[in-house]
């Protein structure tokens, strides 16, 4: 399976979801910034529970949050730790492991408050980045889709 064919299957589910553009969008882009925290294993649950309380579509806060899988939080968290340790001038000593478990939190502890710290900031400057990107590629991908199947 292609690149394009996995963005244009997603994109014929999120704008299949029932809502306005905006409540669809901000679902979705909840559950991109939750994916970019240092939280494996608990991304899901604290995406549903937030989205939520804060009275989300419940399927696109899934759809952000599972972007980040086993498949791309190697790269993900490498990249937020990269951006976090040179946000904050600090060098932990911390690998990303190669495979991304249960035990990644405890991992990270282990190495370190900084290897945390380096993470989670890195992991807040891009789930902002994420988050307010994805919303305006939902918001438009269904406004405009609505939009020409109404005509």
């Amino acid at each position: 399976m292609n690149l394009p064919s996995v963005i244009n299957r997603f994109k014929r589910q999120i704008i299949s979801f029932e809502g306005e553009p905006a409540y669809i969008a901000k679902g979705f882009a909840l559950g991109s910034f939750i994916g970019m925290l240092p939280i494996p294993g608990f991304h899901i649950l604290s995406s549903l529970t937030l989205g939520a309380l804060l009275k989300l579509n419940k399927k696109s806060v899934f759809l952000g949050v599972i972007k980040t899988n086993l498949f791309t939080a190697g790269f993900i968290f490498s990249f937020n730790y990269w951006i976090g340790k040179s946000f904050l001038g600090t060098q932990p000593k911390f690998v990303i492991p190669n495979e991304i478990s249960f035990d990644f939190l405890r991992i990270v502890f282990a190495s370190g408050i900084e290897a945390f710290q380096s993470l989670l900031v890195g992991g807040i400057i891009m789930g902002i980045i994420s988050a307010v990107v994805n919303y305006y590629i939902v918001f438009y991908w269904i406004k405009n889709y609505r939009s020409y199947a109404v005509s």
